[in-house]
């Protein structure tokens, strides 16, 4: 059996990534730290790939990279599963990050994640949910909110993902089918056109609804109207906390 270590969990996000560089700095019970990635880059940004290559540097160690045994993109979860997304989230997530990571790692280890210190209903749910795992908050212990997240590595300095400077609030998969906004549909329409297009494909054959308009009404991705909608952030957050049973 292995000796038990910290596992800080990175997503290619500004938060996760803080909160990997701070576990490093003060590693809890001095326990070796790893640093992990579930690999969805073929589905997130190109601009991912060089973010994770700053950010080895930044750490001064590298980012292991663990894969799916079944999937290459999320885009073979939804045809080879027929589920995109419902109301406890998203299949691709399950496959492609959860999956993995209860693979990985061992039941000793200890996780740390990328939660904020905004965001303390997320981290109680997260326990609630997870008795079992040993977890360490902390970004939420040292007070960093994702804003603060941000403007560090502003300062380090590492360009932040593309997703984040064209407006995005989370640095997830294009087209990530948690989202039921109109506006961040209507956003990625315009900004990744190929991707808006599949989409439209994938949650049309599977006969989901992906969007959420008019108080509770859900109308499939291809019936959005030809218009923009206002983006207003929508939290949709990769995070562990998120994926469906098989």
């Amino acid at each position: 059996m292995s000796e038990p270590k910290t596992i800080a969990w990175f997503s290619c996000g500004a938060s996760s990534a803080v909160a990997a560089k701070r576990t490093l700095e003060n590693p809890p019970d001095g326990r070796k730290v790893e640093i992990v990635y579930c690999n969805t880059l073929a589905t997130e940004h190109p601009d991912n790939k060089r973010f994770l290559s700053q950010c080895t540097i930044w750490f001064g160690q590298s980012i292991r990279i663990i894969s799916s045994e079944d999937f290459q993109t999320v885009d073979e979860v939804f045809e080879k599963t027929g589920y995109m997304s419902g109301v406890k989230g998203a299949r691709c997530t399950t496959e492609m990050k959860k999956i993995p990571r209860l693979k990985f790692a061992s039941p000793d280890d200890i996780h740390v994640f990328g939660f904020t210190s905004n965001e303390p209903k997320r981290i109680r749910e997260f326990e609630s949910r997870n008795p079992d795992m040993r977890l360490r908050w902390v970004l939420r212990d040292l007070g960093i909110t994702k804003a603060d997240c941000l403007a560090e590595l502003m300062t380090v300095p590492i360009r932040l993902p593309t997703m984040y400077l064209l407006g995005y609030r989370n640095n997830n998969c294009l087209g990530c089918v948690k989202s039921s906004s109109p506006g961040y549909w209507s956003k990625i329409r315009k900004d990744f056109p190929d991707v808006f297009k599949r989409r439209c494909e994938q949650s049309r054959k599977l006969g989901v609804r992906l969007v959420e308009i008019h108080h509770h009404e859900r109308i499939f991705l291809d019936e959005l109207p030809d218009r923009e909608f206002p983006y207003k952030g929508e939290n949709i957050s990769c995070g562990p906390e998120c994926g469906v049973s098989k």
